[in-house]
């Protein structure tokens, strides 16, 4: 057992593994959907369990919030395409898929040979550890440029899909 690991810990990281299965390995959509609202609301658990308040409500904001409900829409709006796909029978290789499966164990024990050699910190966290105030800091003072480069990333990708998004006749997406 992994040091200082709380049983709410493990009955979070349990529930994490097994709604994050869910996702993967759910037929419907819209079920898949609610097996990944359980995994993002059981991370902001993980994320409240570690003293980092203002990243577990930003988890459930953006992305219980936002980023679900854009896969709602995606979903409902490609229903029919779901449907025809469960119609056709898989192509793959079982040699492939197997290989596949085998190099997924071989990273988990891996990652399981990793995570037993982890030793705990033993340091108390700083009074002011996962407040706005001390995320804030780090984003503007201590990390400014890489800030600041993400949003030139985010820039040129909006005006990229805009230009794309651009007809011939000169409308964006279509009559508006």
């Amino acid at each position: 057992m992994l040091p200082h690991a709380t049983t709410a810990q493990w009955i979070l990281g349990l529930i994490l593994v097994l709604s994050s299965l869910g996702v993967i390995l759910v037929r419907k959509p819209v079920h898949a959907s609610l097996s990944f609202l359980l995994t993002l609301l059981t991370l902001a658990a993980l994320y409240l369990q570690l003293s980092a308040e203002f990243i577990a409500v930003i988890q459930i904001l953006v992305y219980a919030g936002a980023i679900l409900v854009i896969f709602m829409f995606v979903i409902v709006l490609f229903q029919d395409a779901h449907q025809k796909i469960e119609e056709e029978q898989p192509k793959s290789s079982k040699i492939l898929l197997s290989i596949a499966g085998i190099a997924f164990a071989l990273a988990l024990a891996f990652l399981a040979k990793q995570l037993i050699g982890l030793v705990s910190i033993s340091e108390e966290l700083p009074a002011d550890f996962g407040t706005v105030q001390a995320i804030g800091k780090s984003l503007y003072i201590d990390f400014f440029f890489p800030f600041e480069a993400i949003v030139m990333v985010f820039l040129v990708a909006i005006v990229g899909a805009l230009y794309i998004g651009k007809k011939n006749d000169g409308t964006l997406m279509g009559d508006m």
